[in-house]
């Protein structure tokens, strides 16, 4: 029986079998995609792409363009946080291969960095004026790896900002005009807002770490309060949208929809702030109001 060394999350050297071994790489490989990120947000630069009116071959490029870069983006946190990650409910919950001794560091810097050259280089051939949202987003990228943004305020700004420069990224491939601005005017406030509700999540997790919180930092009562706002005027936003005149009423009927349960989720997160209800609402908004925003720009777009 052959078998191979690697470590547990203290750096202790483990004797698995060779079959066990390659278990173990495959499974740190896949969670290098971060699935559960990368399609939301391959799923905003296609929609940015389709609210300028690209063609459905080019918003399909673009979606596949903010995929590669999403994916060498995420798995570049994962290799910059390997220390953070490495123990106490942080390990249990981010699931970090690079920390895990699943995935060597030095393949998770190729991994990254190859993901985010196969996106370059898609987005030069498909639409080279989006290469501007793509240098930016790729500097808050190493930024955020090089640890230059560790502000509760910063880190915010920097997730929302992202989230907005997907959608202008995408758009960048047809015509932008006020309906995209205010899509990306929308996400922007929602996931700086939503930065708050994940720390709101993360909260006893985050207390064995030095990383500054909107809880550690402004008390719970203001995050809540700060969250819930964010989350109202990214929901008036997307009724903006509406007003532009560049989409139908099937868009309106769907973002009505989106607004009522956007509302009665923020509604239970100012009633019981809670890393359960926290954690509830993340994967609805994500999961749930995404999809429904998603559709609505999808086939409310008028042209």
């Amino acid at each position: 029986m052959k078998y191979a060394m690697s470590t547990d999350r203290s750096g202790n050297p483990l004797m698995l079998s060779g079959r066990t071994s390659i278990k173990k790489h495959i499974v740190g490989f896949l969670k290098l995609f971060r699935i559960n990120r990368t399609v939301m947000v391959a799923a905003l630069t296609g929609i940015g792409a389709r609210a300028a009116g690209a063609p459905g071959k080019c918003s399909l490029l673009m979606t596949i363009a903010g995929f590669l870069l999403a994916t060498g983006g995420f798995s570049m946190d994962f290799v910059a946080d390997r220390h953070l990650d490495c123990t106490g409910p942080r390990a249990r919950i981010r699931l970090n291969p690079v920390s895990a001794g699943e995935i060597p560091v030095a393949f998770g810097w190729t991994f990254s960095s190859l993901f985010l050259l196969a996106s370059l280089l898609l987005t030069a051939w498909i639409s080279p004026p989006s290469l501007i949202p793509w240098v930016v987003i790729a500097a808050v990228i190493l930024g955020l790896a090089f640890h230059l943004f560790e502000t509760a305020i910063m880190r915010g700004l920097t997730l929302g900002l992202l989230q907005a420069l997907y959608a202008v990224m995408g758009a960048m491939a047809g015509s932008l005009t006020p309906g995209v601005y205010l899509l990306a005017a929308m996400f922007f406030v929602a996931m700086f807002g939503g930065r708050a509700v994940t720390d709101i999540r993360d909260f006893l997790q985050d207390q064995h770490t030095p990383v500054e919180t909107f809880p550690k930092k402004y008390g719970l009562k203001r995050t809540v309060f700060f969250a819930c706002s964010c989350l109202v005027v990214s929901f008036a936003l997307s009724f903006a949208v509406y007003l532009t005149g560049e989409y139908n009423t099937t868009y309106l009927y769907i973002d009505l929809v989106y607004i009522a349960l956007g509302i009665l989720l923020t509604t239970l997160l100012a009633l019981r702030p809670t890393p359960k209800v926290a954690q509830f609402l993340t994967y609805a908004c994500m999961m749930g109001l995404g999809s429904l925003i998603s559709i609505a720009v999808i086939l409310g777009r008028t042209g």
